[in-house]
């Protein structure tokens, strides 16, 4: 199979071929490169032209939680059964969009294990899961009324335990919630990081922490943690540490935008008193995020710290996996379109230890390609007119 258009993106952040091709076979892509030299190398392969569009990689959301559910306006009608089915609709929404591959950063015993399961066994159509199965949290901490997405624990010896007990589940990345909303306190102490961190690598095994504030970013950065997802009040300096030890930042800044934006709608209609006590709490906290990822983000990504797209949407009436918002962000916040593009193709396939399998259109790397109308490189929207989604080489594109 060829595919060509006007416009190739290859995901490395630097690269546009003008009248591109990629010919790919058995899940593969065989060669790239343009247009009339690929037709005349692969004389005998179906040709497939998009005319006005862009291939690039499937892209790939970092932060998602697919069977988050108490966000719901009825969530006492979820059952594991109505989780599964959320599950579901959420993954194949974020595939059909062109997210090709996701992290999931935590939610029920189970629910990605046997998603990515019955994707494998053919009854369901999904994109490439990676997961964290639970998350860990201390007693009563952020997230511990999760609907079993996370497990509460207090020391070293109960954190190793549960980490050996996620990965017994299936988990391939581990997240330990490091944060909440109180200034100047982290949920664990440094002992109870740092003996995550070392199970975790000692297992082979990554570990991402939620952590958004001081003084739980600076001991995340002292354990070691593999990604730091929010880190909304991260310094320059710790940026530089970050870059300099391999740790990435996903901001997940889209997020705080929309959900800020939700409730400055509902201010203007119903006044600041029709928020609830946790809407108030949020909306002065999301203020802040927005601002300081507004002022800081550029400089702080210019460090060198490794930037990965995550979206982390979990309320409800939200796109399952909205990539395109986030790379919207990063490029209204300073970076250019293929920098931001890269985020979610080469250098979340590289974190996720995948490079040159994922999130790249070489050869030999997996076909996940994303084609859409417009020009990429030149207009970040058009990642939203999704045109075609190829999948492990197959045609997957479907309206729902």
């Amino acid at each position: 199979m060829i595919i060509t258009a006007r416009t190739l993106v290859s995901g490395d952040g630097k690269t546009v071929l003008k009248n591109g091709a990629v010919c790919f076979d058995g899940g593969r892509i065989i060669d790239t490169g343009p247009v009339e030299l690929i037709k005349a190398r692969y004389a005998g392969h179906e040709v497939t032209d998009y005319g006005e569009a862009t291939i690039l990689p499937g892209l790939i959301d970092m932060h998602v939680h697919l069977a988050y559910w108490l966000m719901r306006s009825d969530k006492e009608s979820y059952d594991d059964y109505l989780v599964a089915y959320q599950a579901l609709n959420n993954a194949q929404r974020a595939l059909f969009s062109g997210v090709t591959t996701v992290r999931d950063v935590f939610g029920p015993v189970g629910a990605c294990r046997q998603l990515n399961l019955a994707a494998k066994k053919g009854f369901v159509r999904a994109p490439r899961i990676i997961f964290c199965n639970r998350a860990l949290c201390i007693t009563g901490g952020i997230d511990w009324k999760s609907g079993g997405g996370t497990v509460q624990v207090d020391g070293e010896a109960e954190i190793v335990k549960a980490i050996r007990t996620e990965i017994r589940e299936g988990a391939e990345w581990i997240k330990m919630m490091t944060s909440w909303r109180t200034p100047g306190v982290a949920e664990f102490r440094q002992k109870e990081m740092n003996a995550a961190v070392e199970e975790c690598h000692r297992l082979g095994k990554k570990i991402a922490a939620h952590s958004s504030i001081q003084p739980s970013l600076e001991m995340c950065i002292k354990a070691g943690f593999d990604t730091i997802e929010h880190g909304t009040d991260l310094t320059l300096e710790q940026a530089k540490r970050m870059a300099e030890k391999g740790i990435a930042w996903v901001p997940t800044m889209f997020v705080h935008k929309i959900t800020l934006e939700k409730l400055v709608k509902r201010i203007e209609a119903g006044g600041f008193e029709s928020l609830t006590d946790r809407e108030k709490q949020t909306h002065d906290l999301y203020s802040r995020c927005v601002r300081t990822y507004r002022e800081n983000f550029l400089a702080l990504a210019d460090t060198g710290v490794t930037v990965l797209a995550g979206t982390d949407i979990v309320f409800e009436g939200g796109d399952a996996a909205p990539v395109a918002d986030e790379l919207k962000c990063m490029t209204d916040f300073g970076f250019d379109n293929l920098r931001a593009v890269a985020t979610a193709t080469s250098a979340a396939a590289r974190i996720l230890g995948m490079e040159g399998e994922i999130g790249c259109l070489k050869t030999g790397a997996k076909a996940d390609i994303l084609v859409v109308r417009g020009n990429v490189s030149e207009d970040i929207d058009v990642l939203h007119n999704v045109e075609a989604v190829y999948f492990d080489g197959k045609y997957i594109r479907r309206e729902i």
